[in-house]
């Protein structure tokens, strides 16, 4: 027995699981779940960006358009590069990739603690700060991608709903707690910025160091859960996947509807500040909402999603519609005010929930967890291109107050929504008349098989004498028989 069978040996008959009566790895699941939970809540430091954004350009001397220029680089390295992390999560595996993405997180965050107006000479402020954002972004999607996928690895995929739901509720809550520490470390006193940098760093290298230790105590777990993988007859290759319909959706869906939200959540704080509600308010309530859409979507997958109306689309298309209304709420009065804008935020954070809540599951469930990773970072390069796209439709005219200045952002979002909606409903459609498909096909099956045990139990007994040990009929004694009749 070489080393890795005793260990797995050991592991699932010496274990506290086996020892309480429980599945084999149940505490080391748990276990490996709370350290991603710990790695997703670690993401909303990309999320408070809205918040902090003022704060930084004094902080900097920077204009409005150049705080906006960073939040792109934010962008980009959470997004654009999040096929990075994907594809060192599946080719490398979960612990090599924790601590790359823990060492860019501290490389960034160094070199902006050292930064200044004036030091180094030779690299401009912008240009600097720029480097900064990108590892910032691209170190927090490390987290995210690990955190999001390493638990749906895992457990087992009858619990996908249930073991998203935990995940993708502190991934929103997540923006809240960062939000509420980034305040909180500015009403102590002293350097904010700096404070928050520190604060930063340290909380990825503890973080991250925990999800390494627990990603190589759970490895033999991890391991057997990729042989199930590969051992499935059905799993699809990479690029079956990625020439499908359902990515061609998933693609235009990122492109349209999470693109657009990561734009909304940049361009909240001006919505805000025209009706003169505090954007920490929106912020805080948004944080907190679309936790529950998350919830709403997740925890129910499990059951329903085995019924005509319960799969993952049905959850996509209820998350939309309440999102539209959301955007329509600003869209079409002539002024919006203070609690228009407090109820189109909750609808739109309700929506952002469901529609961010549901996506992991629909890709575990759609594609399988062997190509997950890269498949999840190339959809979020189109919202890396596109969220651009979004924001520069955020303008409003010269001595022009009022959220009705943005319309042009608000009704082009709204018509954008309602034509994703339209490709919903057909795209839901075709999976219902594909599983009935397949329900009729399984039903026929079944029938089949009861057909064929009918018959065989009506076939009359056969004499002891005429059987053979494989319950035939004794053909050679047929001419001994005959022979004894004759005489």
């Amino acid at each position: 027995m070489d080393s890795l069978s005793l260990s797995s040996f050991i592991t699932q008959n010496m274990s506290l699981s086996s020892y309480l009566g429980l599945p084999a790895y149940t505490f080391r699941r748990i276990l490996l779940l709370v350290s991603c939970l710990l790695g997703v809540i670690q993401y909303g430091l990309v999320l408070t960006n809205g918040v902090s954004v003022s704060d930084f350009n004094d902080y900097y001397g920077l204009t409005e358009v150049q705080g906006k220029f960073l939040y792109s680089c934010l962008n980009f390295g959470a997004c654009a590069l999040s096929f990075i992390p994907g594809l060192c999560y599946d080719r490398f595996g979960c612990v090599p990739t924790m601590m790359l993405g823990t060492l860019i997180a501290d490389f960034g965050i160094i070199l902006q603690l050292v930064w200044t107006p004036d030091f180094p000479s030779f690299v401009s402020t912008m240009g600097g700060l720029s480097f900064c954002y990108i590892c910032f972004g691209f170190a927090a999607t490390f987290f995210n991608v690990i955190g999001s996928f390493a638990p749906l690895s895992v457990f087992p995929v009858q619990y996908v709903g249930q073991v998203s739901a935990c995940v993708q509720v502190c991934m929103s809550l997540g923006m809240t707690i960062q939000t509420q520490a980034y305040y909180a470390l500015k009403k102590s006193g002293g350097d904010p910025i700096m404070r928050y940098l520190i604060y930063a760093i340290i909380t990825f290298n503890v973080v991250g160091v925990l999800m390494c230790i627990v990603f190589w105590l759970c490895r033999n777990l991890m391991e057997q859960s990729a042989a199930e993988e590969e051992a499935e007859e059905n799993r699809r290759s990479l690029w079956s996947s990625l020439k499908s319909s359902e990515f061609a959706y998933m693609m235009v869906l990122f492109c349209v509807a999470i693109g657009f939200s990561f734009s909304f959540l940049d361009c909240e704080g001006s919505l805000a500040s025209e009706v003169n509600v505090s954007s920490k308010e929106l912020a805080s309530v948004f944080g907190i909402v679309n936790a529950f859409g998350r919830l709403a979507v997740c925890i129910p997958l499990d059951w329903t999603r085995k019924h005509r109306w319960g799969g993952v689309y049905s959850y996509i298309l209820a998350s939309l519609i309440v999102y539209t209304l959301g955007m329509l709420l600003l869209a079409i009065p002539s002024s919006p005010d203070a609690a228009t804008v407090r109820l189109a935020n909750s609808l739109a954070s309700f929506g952002y929930g469901g529609l961010l809540g549901i996506v992991p599951p629909a890709l575990r469930l759609t594609f399988g967890t062997t190509h997950l990773g890269v498949i999840y970072g190339i959809l979020y390069v189109a919202v890396a291109i596109f969220e651009p796209i979004w924001s520069f439709l955020f303008k409003k005219p010269e001595a022009c107050e009022g959220v009705e200045c943005y319309r042009l952002y608000t009704r082009t979002c709204s018509a954008a929504f309602v034509i994703m909606i339209a490709a919903t409903w057909v795209v839901l459609r075709r999976e219902q008349e594909d599983n009935k498909n397949r329900l009729d096909a399984e039903h026929d099956a079944n029938n089949l098989v009861g057909k064929t045990r009918q018959r065989t139990i009506a076939v009359p007994d056969v004499p002891s004498s005429l059987q053979t040990e494989d319950s035939g009929i004794i053909i050679g004694d047929v001419s001994n028989t005959h022979s004894m009749q004759t005489s």
